[in-house]
C-alpha cells in the first residue's frame, strides 16, 4: 500500500524498537553503581600510592636529646634507576641544624642529578630548625631522594644522641 502525496505511510505491523537489545545483554552488576565508583576509586588510590615511597616523619630523636657537633648518616630509596644512596654531613648546636652537606652517592647519572640539584636546595630548608621539626618530601624536582635524605638525618641525630 502507498501513501498519497503529503499524507504519512501507514505504521508498520511491528515497528522495530528505537535501539535493539544487544544480543547477550550485560549481566546486572551486584553493587549499586555508586558503591562499585568509589571501589574503583579507591583502588585505583592505592595502586598509585604503592608507587609512591614511603613518607618519612621527621627523625625519632627530641632536639633536647641532641648533642653539639657534626655528624654523619646515609640513607637509601628507590629510583627507577635502582636503589641509590645518598650520605648528609649535618652539625647540631642546641639542637638545631646549624649547618647540612648533602654529599650525592648515587650510582645512577640520572640519580645524581637529581641529588645533586636537591643537595643545592636542602639546606635552605633545614639549616635553622630543631632536629626533631625536620621532614623534606619532594624538593627540586626530586620525588625520592627526600626518603633517602630523611633516613640520613635520622641516622645522623640519632648517632648525636649517643643511640
Amino acid at each position: 500500500m502507498t501513501a498519497a502525496r503529503g499524507e504519512r505511510p501507514p505504521a508498520p505491523a511491528h515497528p522495530a524498537p528505537a535501539h535493539p537489545a544487544p544480543a547477550h545483554p550485560a549481566p546486572a552488576h551486584p553493587l549499586p553503581d555508586r558503591l562499585r565508583r568509589a571501589v574503583c576509586g579507591v583502588g585505583a588510590v592505592l595502586a598509585v600510592a604503592a608507587c609512591a615511597p614511603p613518607a618519612a616523619g621527621p627523625p625519632p630523636v627530641p632536639a633536647s636529646d641532641v648533642r653539639d657537633g657534626t655528624w654523619t648518616g646515609t640513607g637509601t630509596y628507590e629510583s627507577p634507576g635502582g636503589p641509590q644512596e645518598l650520605d648528609v654531613r649535618a652539625t647540631f648546636r642546641q639542637g638545631t641544624v646549624v649547618r647540612l652537606d648533602v654529599l650525592p652517592a648515587a650510582t645512577n647519572a640520572t640519580s645524581r642529578r637529581f641529588q645533586e640539584r636537591f643537595a643545592d636546595a636542602v639546606a635552605g630548608e633545614v639549616v635553622g630548625l630543631p632536629v626533631d621539626e625536620v621532614h623534606v618530601d619532594r624538593l627540586a624536582g626530586s620525588s625520592g631522594t627526600g626518603a633517602g635524605f630523611m633516613q640520613a638525618v635520622a641516622q645522623a641525630a640519632l648517632a648525636a644522641a649517643g643511640r
